[in-house]
């Protein structure tokens, strides 16, 4: 068995500790915010983390009288002018399995020493670079990665910020909602994995996901699943967003992860025709049972009350199909040629 996918299998346990950790940190968050009442985030990251921050940004600005944005690291290296009207009196957070990205190190660098903004840091190693730069330090040891490419981390990590909105906004039924997600991992995986190695056998050689709202980032990091592990173009878009312009190049070679929000859905099935027309493989999640909406298997969330905690869930299904791609393509999914865990300028 690949290391990557032993990773994959313990995402269950590795979300069970950082819903614990969580659970007994709970007033030292409380009281972080207490000492720090804006209500302005700017969620920082690269690749991978870069993605959970617009899911970051997302989660926070839906918030009640709450804004937050999502800043690349090497952007705001770039041109850190540019963006201090944006960070100016926020909390920065910052997400980084190694704690030792060079651009994520050098822009809080920069940050604290012209904004002086707080910090919050979410890595999954001690003694990291960020850490002396943080106010705040959440260090999710347990769920480092040590395969290339990210995938309990990236899980633990989506949960981890979801668990923070919770404790920031006092949103005991959104931390209930990710307890939730977190307990069914298990069972979701063993439930699905079938469906998913049938559609990951099926003959695409490219992907898109599709997905809305909080769900934007992770599922975002899916396609770069695909990208990184299968070595197999990876793109992610909006669900209704995706007609204007992008389905145009989709075909029969085209595999496409649609998340449909529960509540909605004669505008979502009308899409899911759309795509289904373009003649390639499509894989549905959604709160529906059985395959109602047409596609080759249709993945069912079930019992999760907030929207937002599906991601804790979804992204097995992109990690799992592109795990299983690799494998049928004779790749290494532990060690991808030419990409590093962490990138040092």
């Amino acid at each position: 068995m690949f290391l990557t996918e032993q990773e994959i299998l313990d995402t269950p346990r590795a979300l069970e500790r950082t819903c614990r950790y969580f659970d007994e940190r709970l007033e030292e968050h409380k009281n972080f915010f207490a000492r720090n009442a804006q209500k302005k985030f700017a969620f920082f990251g690269c690749g991978s983390s870069y993605m959970l921050a617009k899911s970051g940004a997302a989660i926070f600005g839906a918030l009640p009288g709450t804004s937050a944005v999502a800043v690349p690291a090497g952007d705001y290296l770039v041109s850190p002018k540019s963006w201090s009207e944006a960070l100016k009196d926020s909390i920065v957070v910052t997400l980084s399995r190694s704690g030792r990205t060079s651009e994520l190190v050098m822009a809080v660098k920069e940050i604290r020493q012209t904004l002086r903004c707080p910090v919050i840091s979410i890595s999954a190693e001690h003694g990291n670079d960020l850490m002396p730069l943080s106010q705040q330090d959440i260090v999710l040891d347990w769920c480092y990665d040590k395969s290339v490419c990210q995938t309990r981390t990236v899980t633990s990590f989506y949960a981890a910020v979801l668990l923070l909105a919770a404790a920031y906004a006092g949103r005991a039924e959104l931390s209930a909602a990710v307890h939730t997600a977190a307990a069914k991992c298990e069972a979701f995986q063993q439930e699905n994995r079938d469906a998913l190695a049938k559609a990951a056998a099926l003959p695409w050689d490219n992907v898109v996901v599709l997905a809305d709202g909080p769900l934007c980032g992770i599922a975002e990091e899916g396609a770069l699943a695909f990208t990184e592990i299968s070595m197999l173009c990876g793109r992610y878009f909006h669900v209704l967003d995706y007609r204007h312009g992008p389905i145009v190049i989709s075909g029969k070679n085209t595999l496409t992860v649609m998340v449909l929000r529960p509540g909605e859905e004669a505008l979502q099935k009308a899409m899911v025709d759309d795509v289904l027309a373009k003649g390639g493989p499509v894989v549905t999640v959604s709160d529906k049972e059985g395959n109602p909406w047409g596609g080759v298997a249709n993945v069912q969330i079930s019992g999760v009350d907030d929207f937002a905690a599906w991601g804790v869930l979804f992204i097995y299904v992109c990690q799992l199909m592109a795990l299983l791609k690799a494998v049928e393509l004779g790749g290494n999914p532990d060690q991808p040629k030419g990409l590093d865990p962490y990138i040092k300028l």
